[in-house]
C-alpha cells in the first residue's frame, strides 16, 4: 500500500531497548506470549494463566485444541493452587507413577493434599487423557467448598441419578462450569487444553466471599500506589535495584520487572536520563473475584529527558491496567498493561521521503495538524537502487548480503516541525519487502539491534514517537512482528516516547497484506494502532472505484474495534483521489 498524504484522526469513541550492548543484554521474554492462540475463543483465559506463570507452553505454543492428560492437568492444578513448593514425602503412592517421572511431584502433591485418589488397582494412569467429568471432580476436591443448592441447574445429558451430581452442581453454582451452547455437559468427553485453562481460571475466580472486602480493596490500592511510586523513585535516580516491584510481582510481571532493571542499567550506560513525574494519580479496583483482582491506574505524566546539558519535556495521559493474584494471603501483581496517550484529538499526516528530507522552510503550516510522521527510517539491502550510506548500521548479515537501517532524519526538519507546534513520530518501514521483514523479524539479534538503533534515533532527533509501517509480511511472521513491536514499545515507553503501528483492513484470506497482523496482540503492546482505511481501489483494480467509500471505511473500523481498544485506534483517511481512464469502451 503506497503511502500518500493521509490524515490521521483519532476517534475517541469512549471518549528494549532490546540491546545487545557489551554490558547489558536486555531481552523481553517470549515465554509469556503463545504463538497459536491469537484468534482462539479461549485466548483471554489462556493468556491469564500464562501471565500468572501457571500454564507453560510447548515451544511457545499453548496447543489449545489438543487433549490434556491426567498428569498434565494435575500439574496445572497444583501450580494454580500455589502448591509448587510443597515438599512431598518421597513415597511412591501409585505403582504407575515412579519417583523418577516428571509428573511424580505434582501427582504426589495432589495426593498428599487430598485432591486425587487414583484407581482401585493402585494406578493413576497419568498419560491417559482426562475427561471433563474427572476435571470437575478433581477441582471440587481441591477447592473444598460447600455445595451450592441450585436445583434449577440442569444439563440435557445429566439425569438425576448421575453419580457426580453433587460435584457438578457445586461447580456450576460456583461459576466454574457452564456447559455447551446446547445445554449439554458431555461428561465423558476428553477435555481440551483450552477447556482446562478456562476451568482453572474460573476456579481461581470462584465466588469465595471475603470477610472484609473494603480492606482487600484498600490493600490492593496501597500495593499499586507503592508499586508505581517505588519504581519511579528508583528509575528517576537511575537505580536498578527495584526490589519492591520484583518482590511484589509474580509470573510475567516479575519477568518484566527484572527486564526493567536491566533497562535502567543500559540507560545509565548510554546516558539516557528521563525523569518521569506522575500527578493526579487515580487508582480504581474494578473487581475482586476469588483470588484474582483487576485494577486500573490513570494519571497525568510529564517526561523530562536530559542529554548533553539540554533537556526536553513531554506531557501525556498515562494508564496502567493491573492484574493481581492472591498468594498465601498476599496480593501480587502478575501483569501490567501500560499505555501513553496524547491529550486531545490527534490529527496526523505521513510525509513520504524516499532519498533525502526536503527543505520545509517555505511550507505553510496546516491548520489543525499536530503530529507529522516522516518516513525517515527504512530497511534496505546492499543492492537497493536507492543506495545505503556507510554510516547506515547493519541489522542483519548472512552469505547473501547485508540489511541496513537507513537514516534519512534531518534536524532542520525537526526545527521546522517544532516551530509549527508539531510532534514528530519517525516512521520505520520495511519498504514492502517481504524477505527483508522475514530475515530481521526472525532474528532475535536483529530485533535487538533495531530497537537499540530506534532508541538512539529518538535521542538523536528528539523524536516524540516511532511509527512502525511494516507491510507485506508472511502470515507465519505475525508472531515475531508482534514480538518486535512488544520489545520496542516496552523500552520507548520508559523514555516517554509513543509507539504506534500501521495496519490494514481485516481481509480474511489476504495472508500477507491483512492477516499477517495480530491486531489484538499489537493493540495490547503499543500506544496507538493506525488503521489505513484507504486504497480500496487503485491501479491494481479490475474496475474503477472509490479510494475509500464510506461504508467500506465504516466496516473496516467496526472490525478493527473488535480487536483494538477505541482509545488506541487511529483512523487513516485519504486526502487524495484518483483519476480513471477508460480504454476500449
Amino acid at each position: 500500500m503506497k503511502k500518500k498524504t493521509v490524515t490521521m484522526i483519532i476517534f475517541l469513541l469512549l471518549s528494549v531497548l532490546i540491546s545487545l550492548s557489551k554490558s547489558y543484554a536486555i531481552n523481553i521474554s517470549e515465554q509469556y506470549h503463545m504463538k497459536d492462540i491469537s484468534d482462539h475463543w479461549a485466548r483471554e483465559h489462556i493468556n491469564e494463566l500464562v501471565y500468572m506463570g501457571i500454564l507453560k507452553g510447548y515451544n511457545l505454543k499453548a496447543e489449545p485444541d489438543s487433549k490434556i492428560t491426567r498428569a498434565e492437568f494435575i500439574s496445572l492444578l497444583v501450580n494454580a493452587m500455589n502448591l509448587g513448593n510443597y515438599q512431598v514425602n518421597g513415597k511412591q503412592h501409585f505403582k504407575d507413577v515412579g519417583t523418577d517421572k516428571w509428573y511424580y511431584v505434582p501427582i504426589a502433591t495432589a495426593y498428599e493434599n487430598g485432591i486425587v485418589r487414583g484407581y482401585g488397582d493402585n494406578t493413576f494412569l497419568p498419560n491417559r487423557f482426562i475427561s471433563r467429568e474427572e476435571i470437575v471432580i478433581t477441582v471440587i476436591n481441591a477447592l473444598k467448598i460447600p455445595q451450592n443448592h441450585l436445583n434449577s441447574i440442569s444439563f440435557n445429558d445429566i439425569d438425576e441419578n448421575y453419580s457426580y451430581k453433587y460435584e457438578l452442581n457445586t461447580a456450576v453454582g460456583a461459576g466454574i462450569i457452564t456447559g455447551y451452547n446446547d445445554n449439554t455437559f458431555r461428561p465423558k468427553n476428553n477435555a481440551l487444553r483450552s477447556e482446562a485453562a478456562v476451568i482453572i481460571r474460573k476456579m481461581l475466580e470462584a465466588d469465595v466471599k471475603t470477610e472484609n472486602p473494603s480492606e482487600e480493596k484498600k490493600a490492593i490500592e496501597n500495593l499499586i500506589y507503592s508499586y508505581i511510586n517505588e519504581y519511579l523513585d528508583k528509575k528517576n535516580n537511575m537505580q536498578s535495584d527495584i526490589d519492591f516491584n520484583i518482590d511484589n510481582s509474580t509470573g510475567k510481571a516479575k519477568e518484566d520487572n527484572i527486564t526493567k532493571s536491566r533497562i535502567i542499567n543500559y540507560f545509565n550506560e548510554k546516558g539516557y536520563k528521563a525523569i518521569e513525574d506522575i500527578k493526579n494519580l487515580n487508582i480504581e479496583v474494578e473487581n475482586i473475584f476469588g483470588c484474582i483482582a483487576k485494577a486500573t491506574a490513570v494519571y497525568d505524566v510529564n517526561y523530562k529527558r536530559f542529554l548533553d546539558n539540554s533537556s526536553s519535556t513531554k506531557d501525556y495521559k498515562g494508564k496502567k491496567e493491573f492484574s493481581l493474584i492472591k498468594i498465601n494471603d498476599t496480593w501480587k501483581v502478575y501483569n501490567v498493561n501500560e499505555s501513553l496517550f496524547k491529550d486531545g484529538k490527534i490529527n496526523m499526516v505521513w510525509d513520504q521521503i524516499s532519498v533525502k528530507t526536503p527543505d520545509m522552510s517555505g511550507v505553510e503550516p496546516m491548520e489543525g495538524l499536530n503530529i507529522i510522521s516522516p518516513t525517515w527510517f527504512e530497511l534496505r539491502n546492499d543492492d537497493n537502487v536507492l543506495g545505503v550510506k556507510q554510516s547506515d548500521p547493519v541489522v542483519f548479515s548472512n552469505w547473501q548480503g547485508k540489511i541496513h537501517m537507513v537514516d534519512m532524519g534531518d534536524m532542520d526538519y525537526m526545527n521546522w516541525a517544532r516551530q509549527n507546534g508539531y510532534h514528530v513520530w519517525g516512521l520505520f518501514r520495511n519498504e514492502f519487502d517481504i524477505e527483508i521483514a522475514n530475515k530481521v523479524l526472525n532474528s532475535k539479534e536483529s530485533r535487538d539491534k533495531m530497537v537499540k538503533i530506534l532508541l538512539d534515533y529518538t535521542w538523536k532527533y528528539g523524536l516524540d514517537g516511532i511509527n512502525i509501517d511494516f507491510e507485506n509480511i508472511y502470515f507465519n511472521d505475525r508472531y515475531v512482528l508482534s514480538q518486535f513491536v512488544r520489545e520496542l514499545a516496552f523500552v520507548l515507553r520508559e523514555q516517554g516516547v509513543i509507539t504506534s503501528i500501521d495496519v490494514t483492513k481485516i481481509e480474511p484470506g489476504s495472508w500477507t497484506w491483512s492477516m499477517c497482523y495480530d491486531r489484538r496482540a499489537l493493540g495490547e503492546s503499543v500506544d496507538y494502532v493506525a488503521l489505513m482505511a484507504y486504497d480500496q481501489n487503485g491501479s491494481w483494480s479490475k474496475k474503477s472505484g472509490s479510494v475509500a467509500q464510506i461504508t467500506w471505511v465504516e466496516r473496516a473500523l467496526s472490525d478493527m474495534l473488535k480487536q483494538v481498544a477505541p482509545e488506541k485506534t487511529l483512523l487513516g483517511l485519504p486526502f487524495y483521489t484518483v483519476l480513471w481512464e477508460e480504454e476500449n469502451g
